[in-house]
């Protein structure tokens, strides 16, 4: 008894080390106001004055520039990252926008009918039965 009398009444003090190194910086031209990473970290969203940056993970380099509003404040990604939400305090404003991401498919060596240049339609089917 005197155990548990002590184990709930003392404070109990826990130490731990943590372990980190930076992985990478990243130069930007201007002031980043927020950020927001997809749910599989594949892509981190940074709000600057007037656009977000795109920056893959995989490269580390800016992808894509989404242009917004200079007065957005604030960015938050969906749970399955292909919308982003942009809040504008001054014009009280909430924006959603949604997000594709384009992967390049290399065909290069790949037998082929007809001209190389092609255009290419993949239609994905989510109802079948």
């Amino acid at each position: 008894m005197l155990f548990f009398v002590l184990v709930c009444f003392l404070p109990l003090s826990v130490q731990a080390e943590v372990e980190w190194s930076k992985i990478s910086t990243l130069n930007l031209d201007q002031n980043p106001i927020d950020i927001a990473s997809t749910p599989d970290g594949q892509w981190v969203f940074i709000l600057t004055s007037g656009e977000v940056l795109v920056q893959s993970q995989a490269t580390k380099k800016i992808e894509g520039r989404i242009p917004v509003d200079k007065d957005i404040g604030r960015i938050a990604v969906s749970p399955r990252g292909d919308q982003l939400f942009v809040t504008n305090e001054k014009a009280k404003t909430l924006s959603v926008i949604n997000v594709s991401f384009i992967q390049p498919i290399d065909v290069k060596g790949s037998p082929f009918k007809g001209p190389a240049d092609a255009p290419v339609v993949i239609a994905v089917f989510e109802d079948f039965q």
